[in-house]
């Protein structure tokens, strides 16, 4: 579903950026290479910057994306509905979160498959964020959302709120500071769920929630990574097949953004010592902020 024209979103008429080019195919030439061709690049720089998302197309090998839903599965997916909810109960630090009726967000252990380099340093995906979000960009978060079937469609919501609530002007007017990137790691069509987002809502103000008549919905495929502005307005929806969905979300930030309101209680990431510790020196100075945090917030439950 397209956005109609009195939404009151700033979608760019100049650029001719709309729902139909958010979407930029990658090739594999630009997966081996580890970088989009310039048209690309400009493409997905424009959708981002107008619309608040874009979807890599194919920014994944299938295998990368394949022996993370393995990992997943070696993790969580002896769980069912009730036994995640059942996780989700114990008290803080506690790595699973309810978020709506049969949806978790979990904080996933960065080992086996999410520790790979192709994994959160992708390096065509570090390419590209580099120039939005500086060269000292951090991860500032790698957690999960599962949706079991009977999901409901989940609240319109921004990943944080705008900056600077006392200038409400300014909030939505600021460049991007955080990136949400989306990795399903199973194909999800509209049976299963996928994301709708509502284009250019990233440079709306705090206040009445658009209707989902207006959002832009597109199924995922695995390989896919969906760049999500961290203000832009979107909603899972409702799971009404009989899969179980798991997405990874790996948040990118400029060095001087952390995201202390969705991880009050909880780490934004868990990485074993030894791990972080044989990482490449740039990797580690990727995780250095949100290992921080991790450390400080305390172990978590890992049974």
């Amino acid at each position: 579903m397209a956005i109609g024209n009195d939404s009151g979103f700033r979608v760019a008429a100049s650029s001719g950026c709309n729902r139909l080019d958010w979407i930029v195919q990658v090739s594999h030439d630009e997966r081996a290479f580890g970088s989009l061709n310039p048209a690309n690049a400009n493409l997905a720089y424009t959708s981002l910057r107008e619309n608040g998302c874009v979807l890599l197309r194919g920014a994944f090998q299938e295998r990368i994306v394949d022996a993370m839903q393995r990992e997943f599965a070696k993790q969580y997916g002896s769980l069912d509905d009730v036994a995640m909810a059942a996780r989700s109960s114990r008290p803080a630090p506690n790595p699973v979160m309810e978020v709506g009726k049969s949806r978790y967000e979990i904080t996933l252990e960065m080992s086996g498959a999410f520790a790979a380099p192709e994994a959160f340093p992708n390096p065509l995906l570090i390419k590209f964020l580099l120039p939005l979000l500086g060269t000292e960009l951090r991860l500032s978060g790698f957690t999960a959302v599962v949706s079991y079937p009977g999901a409901t469609v989940q609240h319109i919501h921004r990943d944080h709120p705008h900056l600077f609530p006392d200038l409400p002007s300014l909030g939505p007017e600021l460049s991007v500071y955080a990136i949400n990137v989306t990795v399903p790691l199973i194909d999800v069509d509209r049976q299963t769920g996928p994301t709708a987002v509502w284009l250019g809502s990233h440079r709306r103000a705090e206040g009445n929630l658009p209707g989902m008549e207006s959002a832009t919905i597109e199924p995922f495929k695995r390989g896919d990574a969906i760049l999500i502005d961290y203000r832009t307005l979107h909603a899972g929806l409702a799971n009404a097949s009989a899969n179980v969905r798991p997405i990874a979300y790996l948040v990118y930030a400029r060095t001087w953004f952390f995201d202390e309101i969705n991880h009050r209680k909880r780490t934004s990431l868990d990485m074993p010592l030894a791990t972080y510790l044989s990482m490449p020196q740039y990797t580690k100075s990727l995780l250095l902020r949100a290992f921080r945090h991790a450390i400080r917030e305390g172990p978590r439950d890992r049974e």
